[in-house]
């Protein structure tokens, strides 16, 4: 009879080893926390309307207006945007978005009651910083975005139908 005794190995005598795990130190965590938030806000700036917002209490005109030249002398009848606030506190922060593409920021508060009318041509691409020519172009969209006195962002979008002939 033949006994089978477990052949010696060389392996016994090694150490297991684990194999490396990744670990993230505390500068890794911190950036990829700070990735997540940027994301997060990079996708509220680029699509406020998908994020649902309380409504911005404006009327959107988009009509014809004599706007003073250059010089001052001579008013030019002129495509122009005109926003009016229906709340009773100032607004905030305004933005004014002409076909989801060109936009023009007011640097001081829309007040009360009070209509803002602006030329067409100066609203630019966000992209490009290239004008808007109401000219070749014609306005379907305005999203008024501005802040409310809750401190939260209203956001209201508006339609507007494309002329047969121009």
């Amino acid at each position: 009879m033949t006994s089978s005794a477990p052949a010696e190995s060389s392996d016994a005598n090694e150490i297991p080893r684990v194999a490396p795990t990744f670990q993230l130190s505390s500068r890794g965590l911190f950036a990829a926390f700070c990735v997540m938030i940027g994301v997060g806000l990079g996708v509220y700036a680029l699509f406020p309307e998908s994020i649902g917002g309380p409504p911005l209490p404006v009327v959107v005109t988009l009509d014809e207006a004599p706007l003073p030249t250059t010089g001052g002398q001579v008013a030019v009848l002129t495509p122009v945007v005109t926003v009016t606030s229906e709340l009773d506190q100032p607004i905030r922060h305004l933005s004014i978005i002409l076909n989801g593409q060109y936009e023009i920021t007011q640097a001081s508060p829309l007040q009360p009651g009070e209509s803002l009318t602006l030329p067409q041509a100066i609203f630019t691409d966000k992209r490009s910083n290239r004008r808007f020519d109401p000219e070749t172009r014609v306005v379907t969209e305005v999203m008024v975005r501005g802040q409310l006195p809750s401190k939260s962002r209203g956001v209201s979008k508006f339609f507007f139908e494309s002329p047969s002939v121009r």
